[in-house]
């Protein structure tokens, strides 16, 4: 014990501890400074990595340093050769002190102006009992040439209201909804606003007008209207936002707490447009990284591009996606954590990674700041799709009895009922959204996947087979469903083409190598697909790495690892699925195809029955080729 106390003390006496200390805090605050730098900057990820990394290398290295070497009045010495009577480390153990008392106090003032300042002011803005809800309609175009230039003026108008902290506007969602003859009063009802904003874009020999009216609902009537020129000019669009906020406040509005620079909010605009076409295109996301290089304060845009960032990762299944979407999601909520837009896209950014209570939590934040707002709501009925499927069913059916022409609504139900093996009406809803929207090629393409799981393989295939010609949809689940109909077709070779053509387009999508695998190995060419299964086993390790929950990264560990005979990975993928998933008519239809795999016939025979009796489509379990080798059958029509 005393040779323990002697170095304990010893290690006082050269400062090691305050050596390792002050080294923490300063580090701490150099990971600070650099997040802020590195995101002013647009420096990709990997590098803020590699600082956390040489910090905390450097940790071990300054204590062994301050053990070795002392500070004296004739510069830096080996401790050995330093006289104790010369000896001045207690004054640099105060210097050090003074050093973190004093980098502690910044973080302390800091993190006191961040919650009890910032937080605070945000927070009164939100509640403040001046705040006025509105809702804009959409404009009436009143002819077709002008009607592609000024589709997204209504949105506009929406956009540039939300900037002033005494507006709250109603969700684009929850307008689309609103029955098409609503009157003025019944339409501001269901949207929980006081005032209606509409407008009617004309064309004349040598202008594009604007009319617009402030309806309100309290007083019945009309309040305000007026008719703007040159229709086609930002300057116009302003003055239209500018003119309604005085009208309904009586006087100047002061702008939001953080209005960020005009520039970026044009651009930012201006990736909402281009994602009301297209939600996910390389333009969408290039558009909000510019509005971030000019304003990198801009909450907003950080939070749209998580959302995107998130979107993406949920279809692509690209690791590097969803880490950035984590550090943008995290800027933003630093930056204004009383956004309903950073709100959802931390939702969204929880809901991908299997954190299903703090994605609820932050969806009902987010419908709380902004009420009446659609897409919060389908999102927090979603987030029961597991915990409670009967309470998200009702949610879905309210929500849709209310708002029938939502999509989105529509969409997540069809998704309930799909993981509840309900394939039949999983497709009638489809076809609802297909109606909604008949010139969505997505759309049409998710109608021919659940066709596919209702055994509709011929109406299927007719859907996909444009879709995979024209290269229309950038999805590799096109070309693997088209796939999968030829696969239980018997048509192996042509099911391996699609699939690789699947993994061009998603190359870090595991799903899409074990369904190669699979065709490959049904080329009699196990050997070959044993590489393909290896590689399937290794890119679902990294999507069960953020989401331990993914049944589809589960389910390619599962049949990979019983194709190449590794029965310990396959035992704990497949203990995972049982406590989470046993009752899911996929799932046992999975257990059935790795039990055939590792020649365990009776099991996968008594699997293939538990997932037909659990309602998994006949015609799948009468065309796989390993369920067929399993000898099991089945009664009924297909």
């Amino acid at each position: 014990m005393a040779k323990i106390s002697n170095f304990i003390g010893e290690l006082r006496r050269r400062n090691v501890f305050r050596a390792g200390a002050a080294y923490t805090v300063l580090a701490w605050l150099t990971v600070q400074v650099a997040d802020i730098l590195l995101e002013t900057f647009s420096a990709p990820p990997w590098i803020m990595k590699v600082v956390v990394v040489a910090l905390a290398v450097g940790l071990p290295v300054t204590l062994v340093l301050a053990w070795l070497y002392e500070l004296t009045i004739s510069g830096i010495q080996r401790t050995e050769d330093v006289i104790p009577e010369e000896s001045i480390t207690y004054v640099t153990g105060k210097k050090l002190n003074f050093a973190i008392i004093g980098v502690l106090t910044v973080a302390v003032a800091m993190f006191a102006v961040d919650r009890f300042v910032w937080q605070q002011q945000n927070q009164s803005s939100a509640n403040d009992s001046s705040i006025v809800a509105v809702g804009v309609l959409p404009f009436n175009i009143e002819s077709r040439q002008i009607a592609p230039f000024f589709g997204q003026l209504s949105s506009d108008v929406t956009r540039l209201l939300q900037r002033s902290s005494r507006i709250r506007t109603a969700s684009f969602d929850a307008i689309d909804a609103l029955p098409a003859n609503a009157s003025p009063v019944e339409a501001a009802t269901r949207l929980g606003v006081r005032y209606l904003i509409n407008g009617a874009i004309g064309k004349t020999a040598n202008a594009i007008r604007l009319k617009v009216s402030l309806f309100d609902r309290d007083a019945g009537e009309v309040v305000w209207e007026r008719e703007f020129e040159d229709a086609h000019l930002q300057q116009t669009t302003n003055a239209v936002a500018n003119e309604i906020l005085l009208e309904i406040h009586g006087g100047p509005v002061a702008p939001a707490a953080d209005d960020g620079d005009p520039e970026a909010y044009a651009i930012y605009l201006r990736a909402k447009q281009q994602a009301a076409l297209s939600r996910m295109s390389d333009e969408t996301e290039r558009l909000y990284r510019e509005a971030i290089a000019i304003d990198p304060r801009f909450a907003p845009a950080l939070a749209s591009l998580c959302d995107f960032l998130a979107g993406r990762f949920g279809t692509k299944r690209t690791t590097a996606d969803f880490e950035e979407a984590e550090r943008v999601c995290h800027r933003a909520w630093t930056i204004d954590a009383q956004s309903p837009v950073v709100q959802y896209a931390l939702g969204s950014l929880y809901a991908e990674s299997g954190q299903t209570e703090k994605a609820r939590d932050a969806f009902a934040s987010s419908l709380e700041i902004n009420p009446g707002a659609l897409n919060a709501q389908v999102a927090i009925a979603a987030t029961y799709h597991e915990d409670d499927p009967e309470l998200a069913e009702n949610l879905l059916k309210r929500i849709i009895e209310q708002h029938p022409g939502s999509p989105n609504a529509y969409l997540s139900l069809q998704y309930l009922y799909w993981k509840q093996g309900r394939y039949a009406e999983a497709v009638e809803e489809m076809r609802w959204v297909a109606r909604l929207l008949p010139d969505d090629e997505g759309v049409t393409f998710r109608l021919s996947s659940t066709m596919i799981l209702a055994g509709q393989f011929a109406e299927a295939k007719a859907l996909l087979i444009p879709l995979v010609e024209n290269d229309s949809v950038d999805l590799g689940s096109v070309n693997s469903n088209l796939a999968t109909i030829l696969f239980f077709e018997g048509d192996f070779a042509g099911a391996a083409e699609l699939y690789l053509g699947a993994i061009e387009k998603e190359p870090e999508d595991p799903l899409y190598y074990r369904n190669l695998g699979d065709a490959v190995w049904h080329m009699d060419s196990p050997e070959e697909a044993q590489l393909t299964f290896l590689e399937a086993i290794r890119l679902a390790d990294r999507q069960l790495a953020i989401n331990p929950d993914d049944s589809y990264a589960l389910s390619s560990v599962l049949v990979s690892a019983a194709s190449v005979g590794d029965v310990e990975r396959y035992e704990r993928a497949r203990q995972k699925m049982i406590e989470k998933w046993e009752s899911d008519p996929q799932t046992q239809y999975d257990f059935a195809i790795a039990a055939s795999r590792l020649g365990e016939m009776e099991m996968a025979q008594d699997h293939a029955r538990q997932a037909f009796e659990l309602g998994y489509p006949v015609a799948f379990l009468r065309a796989d080729p390993d369920i067929a080798a399993s000898g099991a059958t089945f009664r009924g029509p297909d």
